[in-house]
């Protein structure tokens, strides 16, 4: 399916009527077919003043325009003609168009009803709307302030009027336009582009319907070539207004909205440019049928804002709308803070949003994997299964998001590219990569520990000529491998939930191993309603627990006997039982399963004995056996059916141990062995995981020093939370904090509270900046490094070491003294005055005084 699900069933519904197409119908029937579709339109927000007025034209007549002034106090005007073709549409097919832009963008919009053709053809409807623009210019102080800018837009034909007025005040001279928001915009008159030929994009607007345009408005074909009816052929671009430029994937004026957007850009007009993926031309002007286009507006709307107010101040800023981000929004929401958050992708999830690879599910219960600020979240929300997937996950962070009404305060589809600190303010500023600067006090990463993949450091990997995948930043309308021939390389956690789902569909799999993982049997099942029920009864006990647990996971207890004290018949029961119980139940059957060797390999050869009773072949099942690394000291894998996988005949594996992979070709994969062909490569690659996120950022702090300086031999930070040398920056579960070995949700709200709570006093005792010291930093990280060396977890190159990646400092980057004794340190630092911390109040500034 090429086009969305929403697009596509409405365009069954369209073609289900019977009637002839538009394009043979004349204008006026035309125009009815247009009203009736509408009619489905929904009214639309609320205004503060919308109404009617008639414009004088040049020539004398009235031309119709409607005002909608927004409830906000207007920060510009936007004068929107409406598409159509010139011949179609009206503002009151419109209105609901409008009343989303005025009040997303908080701009008074003029909708304008030009005249149409082909009783009033080229050049009127370019003439009425110059005549609006002037008009505009003429009553911005009854439109909401004189000083206002002043903007215009438009689609389709509106988008063409819109480029044609900017090029007119270029030529004359006046008036200033702020911006020019043109989506999907006529601009040229040449009909030959492969675009219009390609029977994908022939859908409401195809090829045969522009020319009926073209052929009422422009009969005369020496006139389409002009300026003011196709501005693609002005001979200079130069010197107009920045343009936000959106395209439909499926549309015949794709490739000259494209090059008008190009055409600018190499005239040095700033450009933004946003195609809309699975959309049909006229999607922005159908509110209430696609979703896509409430999600245009909102697109439209950010970039406003940001062309409004390239400079904007916040008392906040956090990076990340996943669910440490959401929650620290909610928090300092209710401290009378303005805070920002700034988000990569186009929706709430963090970590959950971005890895949708086939059979991505949590490895943590998902009773305990959620909220635990407010009980009646709890109570609200109910889980289906014993491990969530990553599609009810996701459907739980935009539940939590809709709640509490957090979209309005996130950026979405942003990306944080620069953060600097200035020691005369003592403020951040935060650039974007849509050229925002925000200034705040405060500046929070919350950009979670996986949330960079790890791109494939192998030989040849982009002259693959089929698709390639990273389970990272798996495709939102997912893959399908029916009949392909799959490679996969990798064997960490990604890989083994998808690897059984791939090999369904696959013609054949070859999966390509370098480390064999330790994987326990997820045992998912769904929930029954009295397993649901009896949780929330006690969710209140059960958040306690959690927060003075070792992992944040209180089922199972921890045993305290060393395996050496335990019995051989009780040692194989607990192994037994430990075996179905998830993700902890093997390292908490001994006191010291992850510190003492003889402990943990008791455990290590019960998994191992387990992983070849379920492969049938024993050579295969010792390949996939892992001997090099302690249980444990790579985060434990939960699969279903991942080694069953490995007894089906379409399904191969190659140890790269024995037969090391040389590079990718362009038609597969060659090792030491030969080459295989491939028409599909899956990188299950892994994480740049716990400083990946926080160094993609160029984070400058006091003296313009740099955190990828300061962290050049590993990072340092004091409790995982905050960094000297940076004032006022934190980082929600951030390096030699607990996070990646426990509850990540638990961790989360533990840190939120904490950094909320350390604001809340500074603000109390008038305090501005806050940082750990550095010789509060040198023992915190001589502490983690301490409680890791008395543990087994160094034995293992692990991503905790980051020895995933090539190249980086090889130290340990997890707290593993566990959630609870770290929560008691935390608590006690802040209930001692924050010890470790330097605070400074407001410095007097100097204001310029008269004599």
């Amino acid at each position: 399916m090429k086009l969305d699900i929403a697009t596509t069933a409405l365009l069954a519904q369209l073609a289900s009527a019977e009637g002839p197409p538009m394009y043979e119908m004349s204008p006026q029937d035309a125009r009815l077919i247009g009203e009736g579709m509408a009619s489905a339109y929904p009214d639309g927000p609320e205004m503060a003043e919308t109404r009617d007025i008639q414009i004088p034209a040049s020539d004398g007549a009235k031309i119709r325009a409607r005002i909608h002034r927004p409830v906000d106090k207007p920060k510009g005007v936007m004068v929107f003609y409406h598409g159509g073709g010139w011949v179609l549409s009206n503002i009151d097919q419109y209105d609901c168009v409008g009343r989303q832009l005025a009040e997303r963008t908080a701009c008074t919009v003029l909708l304008v009803d030009y005249r149409k053709a082909p009783e009033h053809r080229y050049p009127t409807a370019a003439n009425d709307a110059w005549d609006a623009l002037n008009w505009t210019v003429a009553n911005l102080k009854t439109l909401g302030g004189a000083d206002l800018p002043i903007m215009v837009g438009g689609d389709s034909a509106g988008g063409n009027l819109a480029a044609i007025v900017c090029q007119k005040a270029k030529a004359a001279g006046a008036p200033k336009i702020a911006l020019q928001m043109l989506v999907y915009p006529v601009t040229d008159c040449d009909m030959t582009r492969p675009s219009y030929a390609n029977m994908d994009n022939q859908l409401l607007l195809n090829t045969p319907m522009m020319k009926w345009f073209w052929d009422h408005y422009a009969p005369n074909e020496a006139d389409r070539k002009n300026v003011d009816a196709s501005p693609l052929h002005a001979d200079d671009l130069s010197g107009l207004p920045p343009a936000v430029v959106v395209t439909a994937e499926y549309d015949i004026l794709r490739e000259e909205s494209e090059a008008y957007a190009d055409a600018l850009r190499k005239a040095g007009v700033p450009v933004t440019f946003k195609q809309f993926d699975r959309q049909m031309h006229n999607f922005f002007a159908m509110p209430g049928l696609l979703p896509a286009q409430a999600k245009a507006i909102d697109y439209v709307g950010d970039q406003i804002d940001q062309h409004l107010g390239r400079y904007s101040q916040a008392d906040v800023v956090v990076v990340g709308a996943g669910f440490a981000g959401m929650y620290q929004l909610k928090r300092l929401r209710e401290m009378g803070l303005k805070t920002r958050v700034i988000e990569a992708g186009d929706g709430v999830g963090g970590t959950w949003y971005w890895n949708r690879y086939p059979g991505a599910r949590c490895d943590i219960e998902s009773l305990g994997y959620s909220y635990g600020f407010d009980p009646e979240l709890e109570q609200d929300w109910s889980w289906s299964e014993r491990y969530a997937t990553q599609p009810e996950i996701l459907s739980y962070a935009e539940h939590v998001a809709k709640r509490y009404d957090l979209r309005k305060d996130i950026t979405f589809e942003t990306r944080v590219t620069r953060a600097v600190y200035d020691e005369d303010t003592s403020r951040w500023t935060i650039y974007t990569d849509t050229g925002e600067a925000i200034s705040a006090t405060y500046f929070i990463m919350a950009t979670g520990c996986l949330s960079v993949p790890k791109e494939p450091d192998i030989e040849g990997a982009e002259s693959f000529e089929g698709p390639t995948y990273i389970t990272g930043r798996w495709p939102h309308e997912g893959v399908d491998f029916t009949g392909k021939r799959v490679a996969v390389i990798g064997t960490g956690s990604s890989a083994i939930q998808a690897i059984p789902h791939i090999a369904e569909q696959a013609s054949q799999l070859t999966v390509y191993q370098r480390t064999p993982a330790y994987s326990l049997p997820a045992g998912n099942r769904p929930l029954t309603n009295s397993e649901v029920s009896e949780m929330k009864e006690r969710y209140r006990d059960f958040r306690e627990e959690q927060k003075y647990n070792f992992a944040g996971i209180p089922k199972p207890e921890r045993e305290l006997e060393p395996a050496a004290m335990v019995p051989a018949e009780e040692r194989q029961r607990r192994l037994e039982e430990g075996w179905t119980q998830g993700l902890t139940g093997l390292t908490t059957k001994f006191a010291d399963a992850l510190a003492d060797e003889e402990s943990n390999a008791i455990i290590s050869d019960f998994i191992r004995e387990r992983i070849k009773a379920r492969v049938k072949d024993a050579e295969l099942a010792e390949t996939l056996t892992p001997y090099s690394y302690p249980f444990g000291t790579k985060r434990p894998c939960l699969d279903t059916n991942f080694y069953e996988t490995f007894n089906r005949d379409n399904v191969t594996l190659v140890d790269l141990r024995k037969t090391p992979m040389e590079k990718v070709t362009p038609k597969g994969i060659k090792t030491s062995a030969g080459e295989e062909d491939f028409d599909v490569i899956v990188f299950a690659t892994g994480f740049d995981a716990m400083t990946g996120a926080l160094l993609k950022v160029d984070i400058r702090g006091k003296g313009g020093a740099a955190l990828r300086d300061k962290w050049a031999n590993g990072p340092h930070t004091y409790l995982g939370i905050a960094i000297a040398g940076f004032p006022n920056l934190f980082t929600i579960t951030g390096p030699s904090s607990p996070s990646v070995l426990s509850n990540m949700m638990v961790s989360i709200e533990q840190h939120v509270d904490w950094v909320s709570d350390c604001i809340g006093w500074m603000r109390e005792r008038g305090l501005e900046t806050i940082e750990p010291t550095e010789a509060a930093e040198e023992e915190w990280a001589e502490h983690n490094e301490a409680m890791a060396n008395q543990t087994l977890f160094p034995q293992a190159n692990s991503w905790y070491i980051g020895a995933n990646v090539p190249g980086k400092p090889r130290t340990f980057m997890a707290y593993v003294a566990g959630v609870d004794v770290y929560r008691i340190i935390c608590d006690q630092v802040a209930a001692s005055g924050y010890s470790g911390f330097e605070t400074a109040k407001a410095k007097q500034r100097l204001e310029a005084v008269s004599a």
